[in-house]
């Protein structure tokens, strides 16, 4: 609560004096005084600077300059969080955000302030000009000029938490409730309870043009009285109590100094908004929420500690790890409700917490595989949250938001993750069988309007042809994923011990049909079987209108970003194409041609591929070395593409530590080149403790590495590390 000489500068007449700059709470070496949330807040990054605790529901963050469906096509995707960094102004704040997408949804409600009474409450009427800005994991904090006003934010897993200084009289703090980062808004709810108290809901959707609609309900309460209060419709004010449509709310505070504001979120009802503002928030003063979420982030990211490097090089990597626990998030109330996927009627779960934004596509690769090692007691959650959601709708989500498909990527991505989990003993046997027989179905399932977009050609043809395109995206990046959950239900079925129907094994082996014996690389095929002719295998660009979606037959890449795209099988592509010789020559000749890219997920995970040669992973190091500093810095666009839900960030984690998780359906790991001298990661099994004295960028080459004494080569599997040890590497300059 305000303290009492707040309260009396407040009623002073002079201009009140704030409170001292809030510094951060973290002990000097704790790894989140490492952590800059600005990295990738331009670019292409995409990522927000607000406050968030890991996993957390809420997140508020300011806006600046909002994107437009037009967007996508001339500028790309822009600002899918919100914020760019070189936008001078801010309107407001929002509460709910996506970190990394390439487009832009949730965002409400917004929090803004203003001096004086204003005919109008519109975008442009809050914005300020920022200053001072400040952020740290659990914090932000901005001055805005022009309404003399300090803003500094916190979070609850479920809640957020402001504290304004307000050094002028008449200062009104705004709630506008329609204007979210979403494409579709225009559709809120607005009540005013007191002048300390405000109820509402916001429709969000709209997410890349796709049909979701759900709705962010909120519970807003000052820790004072405001002078007046009252709602606004279609950007006119009003005394009225209620407002629905484009609506806002707006408390007018006729004395400056300082006041508190605390507001629970919700995706299930207003009820369920206020249980978690009383459960998380109320009662409690901004700073000692502040703490809590500081806290929560020195939990987190203390789980692995790094020695040696740079100042700059912890600074990446923490930022990176930041980034990499922020999505899967928390869905669920305080009381467990939530809404089922699909159908969006309301459950309750006491015991165990709902996760939403599985970005899967993307996440599968490095994310949940990262969970599984060093979190898996969220990785438990977070993989019942898709069993359940499986079982509620009878298929599993691809990319879920808020409990609706959005289906924004293609392949079955799901199943990998199951399978991965299935491999690290994470996965409820029980409830995985109950599920079971949705996955396969869905997987199989070649009707009008099947899970598995072409999959009817896919299953008669063991390829999906070109001709499909555009209604199916990519035919040969949609093949290699299928082939992939394809593999993915074999062993998933294999580890529960039931009946795995033939058919997915032949499709587990569907790349091989497009192999392309001129270039060996995989190249479309029409439904006749012919090669697709002429054939340019640079091409970025092809049937849809996004800039870089892909060249033809492939989701956002080139054939090039996907001629390895075989992780379940390596071993089987390199005899299908030539040899290990020419294998490992052709795989090099991408990085010796700067074709390999990490702006996007599909060829990430190339480097650590030439560990499945023997005497090969030097390649890897020399690969990994050369990227990391390339694609990964300290500034403000320091990321190299969409974040993606933490995706590209937590391939920086593991390419840190020198581990990478290439197989992401199979739980090995492939042996990499450390950035740090030494790194303790704490595991449920255990401590792993990764030492590699005098890392440095001239010395990259392992050359001999040992788990608790016993020699090991360039790979290692899940069993290995899970309980803990000690792997020391030698590094040398030369191979």
């Amino acid at each position: 609560m305000i303290a009492a000489g707040a309260l009396l500068a407040a009623s002073c007449t002079s201009t009140p004096k704030p409170p001292p700059a809030t510094q951060p709470g973290f002990a000097a070496d704790s790894p989140a005084r490492a952590v800059d949330p600005f990295i990738g807040t331009h670019g292409d990054g995409n990522t927000f600077p607000g406050a968030t605790v890991p996993w957390g529901m809420t997140s508020p963050s300011p806006h600046t300059r909002q994107p437009s469906p037009a967007d996508i096509v001339t500028d790309g995707y822009l600002a899918g969080a919100g914020y760019v960094d070189d936008d001078p102004q801010l309107h407001g704040f929002g509460l709910t955000h996506l970190s990394g997408t390439g487009c832009p949804d949730l965002g409400a409600p917004v929090i803004a302030a203003i001096t004086g009474k204003h005919p109008a409450y519109d975008f442009d009427s809050y914005a300020a000009t920022r200053a001072d800005e400040r952020a740290w994991p659990g914090y932000y904090g901005v001055e805005l000029v022009e309404p003399g006003v300090r803003v500094e934010m916190t979070a609850t897993p479920r809640g957020a938490a402001f504290r304004f200084f307000a050094r002028k009289a008449d200062t009104t703090i705004l709630v506008d409730a329609a204007r979210s980062l979403s494409w579709n808004g225009n559709d809120a709810r607005v009540h005013v309870v007191s002048t300390r108290e405000l109820e509402g809901d916001a429709r969000t959707g709209d997410f890349c043009v796709q049909p979701n609609q759900q709705h962010v309900y909120f519970v807003a309460r000052f820790d004072r009285a405001a002078t007046a209060a009252g709602t606004w419709l279609a950007d006119l004010p009003s005394n009225a109590p209620d407002a629905d449509g484009m609506a806002g709310a707006w408390f007018r505070f006729a004395d400056p100094g300082a006041l508190e504001l605390v507001v629970g979120v919700s995706y299930v009802s207003v009820d369920g908004a206020r249980a978690n503002l009383e459960a998380e928030l109320a009662g409690h003063t901004f700073d000692e929420l502040r703490r809590g979420a500081e806290d929560a982030w020195d939990a987190a990211l203390g789980r692995i500690r790094v020695e040696g490097g740079s100042d700059a090089d912890r600074t990446v990597f923490y930022t990176a790890l930041y980034h990499a626990l922020l999505h899967p998030s928390l869905a669920s109330d305080v009381d467990g409700s939530y809404r089922r996927f699909g159908d969006q009627t309301i459950a309750v779960d006491a015991a165990h917490d709902r996760y939403h934004v599985f970005g899967l596509w993307d996440t599968y690769r490095t994310v949940h595989p990262l969970l599984s090692l060093v979190y898996p007691e969220r990785q438990r959650a977070m993989v019942r949250s898709l069993l359940d959601m499986t079982r509620e709708a009878g298929a599993p989500p691809m990319w879920e938001l808020a409990g609706y498909e959005v289906q924004m990527m293609v392949g079955d991505p799901a199943d990998i993750v199951l399978a991965d989990a299935a491999a690290k003993g994470l996965l409820d046997v029980d409830d995985a069988r109950a599920a079971w027989p949705a996955l396969q179905a869905a997987a199989l399932d070649t009707s009008a309007k099947p899970h598995r977009p072409g999959n009817a050609a896919y299953r008669a043809l063991g390829y999906v042809p070109v001709d499909e395109e555009p209604t199916v995206w990519g035919s040969v990046s949609t093949t290699l994923e299928y082939a992939l959950a394809d593999d993915a239900l074999v062993r998933l079925g294999a580890a529960l011990g039931v009946d795995v129907d033939p058919a997915l094994a032949t499709g587990a082996a569907s790349w091989e049909n497009l192999v392309d014996p001129t270039t060996q690389l995989f190249r479309p095929r029409h439904q006749d079987g012919t090669f697709l002719a002429p054939f340019d295998p640079d091409a970025v660009d092809g049937v849809r209108s996004q800039k870089m979606s892909g060249g033809p037959g492939y989701v956002e890449g080139s054939a090039w970003n996907y001629a390895f795209f075989v992780p379940e099988a390596v071993e089987a592509h390199i005899a299908a194409t030539g040899g290990a010789d020419a294998w490992v020559a052709r795989l090099q000749s991408l990085f010796d041609s700067d074709r390999y890219v990490l702006w996007n997920e599909p060829d990430i995970a190339f480097p650590y591929l030439f560990t499945h040669v023997a005497g090969q992973g030097y390649r890897t190091a020399a690969a990994v070395a050369a990227a990391r500093p390339r694609f990964f810095t300290t500034a403000h666009d320091g990321l190299p593409g969409n974040d993606d839900t933490g995706t590209l960030s937590a391939w920086y984690v593991w390419s840190a530590l020198g581990l990478y998780p290439d197989v992401p359906d199979g739980g090995d790991y492939a042996l990499g080149t450390p950035l740090f001298d030494r790194a303790t990661v704490t595991l449920a099994g255990g401590t792993l403790t990764l030492e590699a004295p005098h890392a440095s960028p001239a010395s990259i080459y392992v050359k001999s590495a040992t788990l608790d004494g016993r020699t090991v080569g360039q790979r290692l599997a899940y069993g290995d590390l899970a309980g803990g040890g000690t792997l020391q590497l030698v590094l040398g300059d030369a191979p």
